[in-house]
């Protein structure tokens, strides 16, 4: 009888146990969360302090330059620190992403671009500098002073739809072009490309940044860039670029080929395809040492797709190329130089066949 007692008692406690091992799991994994959650949040604060005030020294030292008389040798020491400002700011929050919303981030890459607009618009306003154009053609928009300061002292995660440029497009209103420019007219430039069709666009060299607004049907091919490329309302294009930072909306059908040492950003954007950086040329090697771009660092497949907040579930609105040879550009430009040319001459045959009616 004592047998059979002894028997049924183990069950009992060997459930008792494991309930009392599974309560102390249950509390052990809670206190756990709650730390991870307290560390997040110290780290969250964290940020949000550095990141302010570091925005609020960089706008503080724009709005010096705004008001100051500074000489242009001075002028162009104090962009350059403040463009490394931003670029450090931009490391920064790229760092951060890990433990930051995706409300969190995009609300910081909108301050940066404002930082961004602002310096270039102020560096271009008091420093003005003849660019190199295919086109003599200028849209310009100017700012009253009162506007300027308006902009500075204004709140940096408003939009910035008021900020113009006083510039010329470096390339604009193209159409079945073969366009490439080199070193002499690339290097440390800031190149805006604007409403071509059906064009084969070369940079050969290390830009400062690159800008294209409106392209369909273009292949565009760059040397490193030091600061950011910028492209919005592309159409079935194929871009291969090496830069700082990609900031890529209102596109689709696009297929890049990148290098990118920050995250890359889409915004608007649906069917995107995105590779390795593999374009090719003799200087490429010194472009990327002058350009200050980081060859070993390469955040190709990390991108954020704004309207995509699901950190569990992949943007449907991008993905990674896979299994597909990369291009011969060398083959292409000489298909397309080959096809252009045979488009000018049925071109001249057609105006030559209408002057032999008349």
């Amino acid at each position: 009888m004592e047998g059979d007692s002894e028997n049924r008692k183990d069950p009992v406690l060997e459930r008792l146990n494991k309930r009392n091992k599974d309560r102390q799991n249950y509390l052990d994994v809670q206190s756990e969360q709650r730390s991870k959650e307290s560390v997040q949040n110290e780290g969250v604060d964290y940020f949000s302090q550095t990141f302010r005030q570091r925005t609020i020294d960089i706008e503080q030292r724009l709005k010096d330059i705004q008001c100051g008389d500074a000489p242009p040798p001075d002028l162009a020491r104090n962009f350059a620190d403040i463009t490394l400002e931003i670029q450090d700011l931009q490391r920064y929050l790229t760092a951060s992403t890990m433990f930051l919303s995706d409300f969190k981030i995009k609300s910081c890459q909108n301050i940066l671009n404002t930082l961004t607009a602002v310096s270039d618009e102020t560096r271009q306003r008091l420093m003005p500098k003849k660019k190199f154009g295919f086109s003599g053609k200028k849209t310009a928009t100017k700012l009253k002073s009162s506007e300027n300061k308006d902009i500075v002292d204004s709140k940096l995660t408003k939009t910035t739809d008021k900020l113009v440029s006083n510039f010329s497009w470096t390339i604009e209103n193209r159409k079945n072009e073969h366009l490439v420019l080199d070193s002499r007219q690339v290097n440390g430039q800031d190149i805006t490309i604007s409403n071509i069709s059906h064009c084969l666009v070369e940079l050969q060299g290390h830009p400062g940044s690159v800008q294209v607004s409106r392209a369909s049907h273009c292949t565009l091919l760059c040397g490193p860039i030091a600061r950011s490329f910028f492209a919005e309302n592309l159409d079935e294009c194929t871009l291969s670029i090496a830069c700082q930072q990609l900031r890529l909306h209102s596109s689709g059908i696009i297929r890049i080929y990148l290098h990118v040492t920050c995250r890359a950003i889409i915004e608007d954007c649906k069917d995107i395809e995105i590779g390795e950086f593999n374009y090719d040329y003799p200087e490429l090697e010194a472009d990327y040492l002058a350009s200050g771009l980081n060859k070993s660092q390469n955040n190709y497949t990390d991108v954020a797709d704004f309207n995509w907040l699901s950190p569990d579930v992949p943007s449907p609105n991008w993905s990674l190329l896979k299994d597909h040879p990369d291009p011969n550009w060398n083959a292409l430009r000489r298909n397309f130089i080959a096809n252009s040319h045979n488009v000018g001459q049925k071109q001249v045959d057609n105006v030559v066949r209408d002057i032999s009616i008349i």
